[in-house]
């Protein structure tokens, strides 16, 4: 059966913004992410196609006779549920139905993983927001950073980011802050005007497993924002990555992403959530970070326009600037070089 005009836009929408580069990214093979988008676009439900995937990672699992097959196939279908719930904006039994089954799927994965890896709970406000705590091999540093992602990227999508911070020694929190993954779908926590002070728990909960580390921030996309919100409200962090971030919050003008925000701030109403988001801009004139940053900028990013993020670097000697002319949002087709380049810069502003 031919698709129609409506139908066609709408898988087209799906596959831009579930990229091949961003589906490897998170931990997916080219071969399955190429998989998926043929069959997306030969017309079956995106969700369904993912859900697929990961059911067949699941019984590779189970089937495992050694504890390495069977650690990153729980993770292959982590990543494949991670993709099948995006295809909800808002909020719904099925989306829960997804994410739940994702998050068992990665605490199989959590459970043999390379660096040890626990699930972590934030008391906050009257929810809890949720975590991953990812612990290095032998001798560890005295730093922990905190990673985050924006509107749809959220904390297991992180794990190569958490790996390469372990490899230098270094702990990693992958969170879901307020109005994101767990932390929403699950904990009851919406995004508002003072998602720094969500963000500053983690913060709490990292030194007090942890007393007298360094303390930094990464975040993502739209998480870059928000990290940088924290850093400047929150003396007790010593250093801030910001990979692909607005400067300002503002409802975009494309629908997936108005979804996307309206779901995070848990309000529909266009003018309301226009209201609600206002005060979460960064001003670097009138309240610059004060600690060591790292700003990552992707000269073909569809969604930051490039340029835009050097507000982020005013009024701060400490700030540097990390460009790649080819680079996507957040630097998606570069992954290996961004991690490595990131886990350094941590390594140096943190433990010396």
């Amino acid at each position: 059966m031919a698709l129609s005009e409506e139908q066609t836009k709408e898988i087209e929408a799906l596959c831009r913004a579930m990229s091949i580069t961003r589906m490897i990214d998170y931990g997916m093979t080219r071969e399955k992410a190429l998989l998926a988008h043929q069959r997306v676009r030969e017309g079956s439900r995106w969700d369904l196609v993912l859900e697929a995937i990961a059911h067949e990672d699941e019984l590779r699992a189970d089937a495992a006779h050694d504890a390495v097959t069977a650690c990153e196939s729980w993770h292959a279908a982590a990543v494949s549920l991670i993709f099948a719930q995006m295809a909800f904006n808002a909020d719904s039994d099925r989306k829960r139905e997804l994410y739940r089954r994702m998050t068992r799927c990665f605490a199989r994965f959590a459970a043999l993983s390379k660096y040890p890896a626990t699930k972590v709970e934030v008391p906050y406000r009257q929810g809890t927001l949720f975590g991953w705590h990812f612990l290095p091999v032998g001798e560890r540093t005295r730093a922990s950073v905190i990673v985050l992602g924006g509107m749809s990227g959220w904390s297991t999508a992180y794990r190569s980011m958490a790996e390469a911070l372990c490899l230098r020694g270094i702990d990693c929190f992958l969170v879901d802050g307020p109005g994101q993954g767990e932390s929403r779908l699950e904990g009851g926590i919406h995004a508002d005007d003072d998602v720094a002070g969500g963000l500053s728990r983690f913060v709490d909960l990292a030194l007090m497993r942890s007393p007298g580390e360094k303390i930094g921030l990464w975040g993502n996309s739209y998480g870059g924002l928000l990290a940088a919100l924290t850093a400047i409200r929150d003396s007790r962090v010593h250093a801030c990555c910001i990979n692909g971030a607005p400067p300002r919050t503002e409802v975009p003008p494309f629908r997936t992403a108005q979804e996307q925000l309206a779901a995070m701030f848990g309000c529909r109403d266009p003018d309301l959530l226009t209201e609600r988001v206002s005060a979460l801009v960064f001003e670097g004139r009138r309240a610059p970070i004060a600690c060591a940053t790292l700003v990552l900028e992707g000269g073909a990013d569809a969604l930051v326009k490039p340029g835009s993020q050097s507000a982020f670097l005013e009024g701060n000697p400490r700030s540097r600037l990390k460009s790649w002319p080819d680079g996507e949002h957040t630097i998606y087709n570069h992954a290996d070089e961004r991690n490595a380049l990131v886990g350094d810069w941590f390594s140096a502003v943190l433990t010396t």
